[in-house]
């Protein structure tokens, strides 16, 4: 049975709050992002508001992520997360992030 449009609504909502937060964004910062209003945000993050193509396209480049983990979840969004944080740091300090990702990686194997 799929998930009826509300439900869809407020997990969208949920993850962009979520992403919002994980940036340290208000929602005033994150609708000059997106070019709508705070009160918007709201009605989104709440799930009272769902999106149009257009704005699934402005919220996930605001937010640095892709539409589909805006609109999935999932694997992709934490792939999605972990890219965010990597790009929150200098750039000559990444490399050293990813050689420690890169044997972390390697004691898994």
């Amino acid at each position: 049975m799929p998930r009826s449009l509300k439900n869809v609504n407020i997990e969208v909502g949920a993850r962009i709050k979520q992403l919002r937060q994980d940036l340290k964004l208000t929602r005033d910062e994150l609708a000059l992002r997106v070019g709508y209003s705070a009160n918007f945000i709201q009605e989104v993050e709440r799930g009272r508001s769902g999106l149009s193509s257009e704005s699934i396209r402005a919220f996930s480049t605001a937010l640095n992520t892709s539409a589909d983990a805006l609109l999935f979840g999932g694997v992709g969004s934490e792939c999605d997360f972990i890219a965010r944080k990597l790009l929150s740091v200098p750039a000559e300090k990444r490399q050293h992030i990813m050689k420690i990702l890169d044997a972390a990686i390697e004691c898994t194997k």
